[in-house]
């Protein structure tokens, strides 16, 4: 049986060819998709449209990105080996917005921790973080740094429970930097850990000033069950640039401003 033409295609068979395109690129646009199958750009949208209800994708001005659905909490031991050159960039990006006397917040992602990498060693400004990992980063630093104490999750290499929460309380951030298991522009900031959403959301509610994303490419599209806030809580994203232009933009559109690094 012969191959059938692009515009014989059935729409079920189109529909697979645009998320096998997803899959592999995270990002796709209508002009090309329209000339890659063969059909007009009102045929791809209605594809698209039918295709974000059902949660496979998220439109965006002129294309779509690919959304992931995540059910396991990420483990330290892998998330630190992972994208390695581009966390290292976002990484450092976000420890040169720290100033002289600030006071700000880490997460428990692996790349917030490792801004500490970057901080250089005389700079005086309070860290206050329940990452196990951060606080190892710290030796050596002038920093005054505060670790909520609680319940030690070897999986996040962090704590968890009432006490960190209850600390949290006592405090007030200049900023906040926050590590990303999943982030998507509807979705929000999102985890499959409720402990992890719980003291992170307390972070965001604490911040006087700026909230601060690190999401490598990989995270993006990636939606957990338990929502840490929505994008127009976030005021910066930092990316490296294995993300699509588009996808920036869709992230600019959600509240936060989108930087590649």
């Amino acid at each position: 049986m012969s191959i059938p033409d692009l515009r014989e295609m059935i729409p079920a068979e189109r529909r697979a060819r645009i998320v096998y395109a997803l899959r592999a690129q995270s990002a796709v646009r209508v002009s090309s998709l329209s000339e890659d199958l063969g059909v007009s750009d009102i045929t791809i949208r209605r594809d698209l449209a039918l295709l974000e209800r059902e949660g496979i994708l998220a439109r965006t001005y002129g294309g779509a990105v690919i959304r992931r659905h995540m059910t396991d909490e990420p483990r330290w031991a892998e998330s630190v080996v992972t994208q390695a050159e581009q966390k290292a960039r976002i990484a450092a990006a976000a420890a040169a917005m720290i100033e002289p006397g600030d006071t700000v917040f880490l997460g428990s992602g692996t790349t917030a921790a490792q801004m500490l990498r970057f901080v250089a060693p005389d700079l005086e400004a309070r860290v206050v973080t329940h990452s196990l990992g951060a606080a190892a980063e710290a030796k050596g630093l002038r920093l005054e740094l505060i670790f909520l104490g609680g319940l030690y999750r070897a999986q996040l290499n962090a704590v968890e429970g009432s006490w960190p929460l209850e600390m949290l309380g006592h405090f007030h951030a200049d900023k906040a930097f926050l590590g990303a298991d999943g982030l998507d522009s509807s979705a929000g900031l999102t985890t499959p850990s409720m402990a992890v959403a719980g003291i992170e959301l307390a972070m965001v509610r604490r911040t006087r000033g700026e909230v601060v994303v690190l999401a490598d490419h990989t995270k993006i599209g990636l939606v957990g069950d338990v929502v840490i806030c929505p994008l127009d809580q976030v005021d910066v994203v930092l990316v490296d640039d294995g993300v699509d232009a588009d996808v920036c933009e869709q992230i600019q559109r959600a509240g936060p401003r989108c930087e590649v690094v």
